[in-house]
């Protein structure tokens, strides 16, 4: 659990600092660096679920 935590923490970091630093110079690469930040911590949370669900499985 610390390392989702850890994990949603560092990716509304990230979200922030990019959606500010984009606003500053209206730059399209820091969207883009936005769009694969999201995307790659969706494909994280999804695996992570996945192990989370296998690990219940396995207990019963």
């Amino acid at each position: 659990m610390p390392i989702i935590r850890l994990m949603i923490i560092l990716v509304f970091i990230a979200t922030f600092v990019l959606l500010a630093t984009y606003t500053v110079t209206r730059n399209k690469k820091y969207l883009t660096y936005l769009k694969q930040i999201l995307k790659y911590a969706a494909w994280c949370f999804v695996a992570l679920f996945l192990l989370y669900l296998m690990s219940r499985v396995i207990r019963f």
